[in-house]
């Protein structure tokens, strides 16, 4: 009996967990999603190399894709180096994430880094800050180029985080159930 009980609850796990080993199969190792085990619209990416994790909304049904960018000097910054996520759900609008992390050299205010970010890119936008969670955040939506694009910029560690995405709403949920 306890034998079944193991087989049954065994093809349960990998029933549960097929979707996102074709996810993470494309990964680096250090990058991988997870699901629950018990509830089928929990996923969390999980980022060791970088020393972060986040939980994607629950609206998006599951994960489709997540891309991984290792450490890379951004052209014309003076040294800005970065990685960056990209993870998109299934279902719905606004189903993209991009989590770009940089290292912040010296004590430049938050605001400014972000102004100085958005100049090297050439995009412009009105800035504003926001608190998040626990964060201090400072937020732009950028339409001159990205076509409305919503932007949110914290510190955390001496790391600057840029999440960029359709969903403001979608964003703030990234931002408060993450592990920064």
């Amino acid at each position: 009996m306890i034998v079944m009980l193991g087989i049954g609850a065994g093809f349960f796990l990998w029933q549960n967990q097929k979707d996102v080993k074709e996810v993470n199969k494309n990964l680096p190792a250090g990058i991988k999603v997870v699901k629950g085990l018990f509830s089928s619209d929990d996923y969390v990416v999980v980022n060791k190399i970088d020393g972060y994790e986040f939980k994607l909304p629950k609206e998006w049904k599951g994960v489709k894709d997540v891309e991984y960018t290792p450490e890379r000097e951004l052209e014309g910054s003076n040294s800005i180096k970065g990685t960056s996520i990209v993870a998109e759900g299934k279902e719905g609008s606004s189903i993209d994430i991009a989590i770009d992390r940089y290292k912040k050299n010296g004590n430049e205010d938050l605001g400014d880094w972000a102004k100085n970010l958005f100049s090297i890119f050439g995009l412009s936008g009105n800035f504003s800050e926001d608190k998040v969670g626990q964060l201090r955040t400072v937020k732009v939506q950028e339409e001159e180029h990205l076509l409305g694009l919503n932007i949110y910029f914290f510190e955390k560690n001496n790391f600057v985080y840029v999440l960029s995405g359709g969903s403001e709403d979608f964003i703030k949920y990234i931002i408060e159930n993450g592990k920064w």
